[in-house]
């Protein structure tokens, strides 16, 4: 994937960002559900997102990165 890698970046970045979206939606919601209090539920919502696009973006990092 190295020909192409520059041109498939910003595809990968959007697919990881969107899914860490989904995420912390899911997550907010989970806590709301459960009678959790707006700024809990804010703040989960926030370090679900942080924590999943940091995850996402080294995974896809250590992934695709040549071994040279």
């Amino acid at each position: 994937m190295e020909g192409n890698d520059r041109a498939l970046r910003g595809v990968w970045l959007a697919l990881i960002l969107l899914g860490s979206l989904v995420g912390a939606v899911l997550a907010a919601g989970a806590v709301r559900a459960v009678g959790g209090e707006v700024v809990v539920v804010l703040a989960t919502g926030g370090g679900a997102f942080l924590g999943l696009a940091t995850l996402g973006l080294t995974a896809r990092k250590f992934l695709t990165e040549s071994g040279s």
